[in-house]
């Protein structure tokens, strides 16, 4: 795809835990995703984990619109993914980010 016909938001959000919670953190997440589901303008999200640094993780989300995560931000459901913000990286600069599509393959 071209910039011209890329459509699409991206967001990633990381986070830092302790070694030892990683796995009740992939099971919170996992849970919230089912809260998630089928949420208008979510096409997908990823939680990723670092094989270079135990203990940092990455949820990436794909929008249709950044309308649609405009809405789903400023939503009732949004509350649901409150058990993971203790554990965004806020030693970064932005724990969380959002990207234009610009070109897909």
């Amino acid at each position: 795809m071209t910039t011209e016909t890329a459509t699409g938001v991206r967001v990633i959000l990381w986070y830092r835990v302790p070694e030892g919670d990683v796995l009740s953190l992939a099971d919170t997440y996992r849970r919230i995703g089912e809260h998630l589901a089928g949420t208008p303008g979510m096409v997908s999200s990823e939680l990723l984990t670092s094989r270079d640094e135990p203990g940092v993780l990455m949820v990436t989300s794909r929008w249709r619109t950044e309308e649609d995560l405009r809405r789903w931000v400023h939503s009732d459901t949004h509350r649901h993914t409150t058990p993971l913000r203790p554990y965004l990286d806020t030693g970064r600069t932005r724990p969380w980010e959002t990207f234009d599509v610009a070109s897909e393959t």
